[in-house]
């Protein structure tokens, strides 16, 4: 959850016209992150039931940040895609936060860097999707 209001932030900042809800902006990141995703995946990432993510990708389309289009392969799934204006808009978003964190671990000495950098894979394990 820390992660997800860094990044809210950080997008507040970067993109201060365009008002986001965080569910809203978790939509966009998984769909950075897992391209063609369908809606049924989105709504139980986000512990939501399908007409309720629904209204979400709605609202996310008029923005011109995600496209819905049919799956070649199922008559009956939505393949969702980032618009340009939405990889833009998320690349933006992971660039700031990123400057931020390295910001942050420049702060620390050396021992405490290694010590993360030793800890990444373990919570790189946990946090896993």
């Amino acid at each position: 959850m820390a992660s997800s209001r860094l990044m809210m932030l950080e997008a507040a900042r970067t993109v201060p016209d365009l008002r986001l809800t965080p569910p809203q902006f978790r939509i966009l990141n998984y769909v950075f992150r897992h391209p063609g995703t369908s809606l049924s995946q989105v709504a139980v990432q986000l512990g939501v039931r399908l007409p309720t993510a629904s209204v979400m990708l709605v609202k996310l389309a008029q923005e011109n940040l995600v496209t819905r289009e049919r799956d070649p392969a199922s008559r009956r799934r939505m393949q969702l895609q980032l618009t340009e204006k939405g990889m833009r808009v998320m690349q933006a978003v992971r660039a700031g936060v990123f400057a931020g964190m390295d910001a942050r671990l420049a702060q620390l000495d050396e021992t405490a860097r290694a010590d993360l950098e030793r800890a990444m894979p373990a919570l790189e394990l946990l946090f896993r999707d």
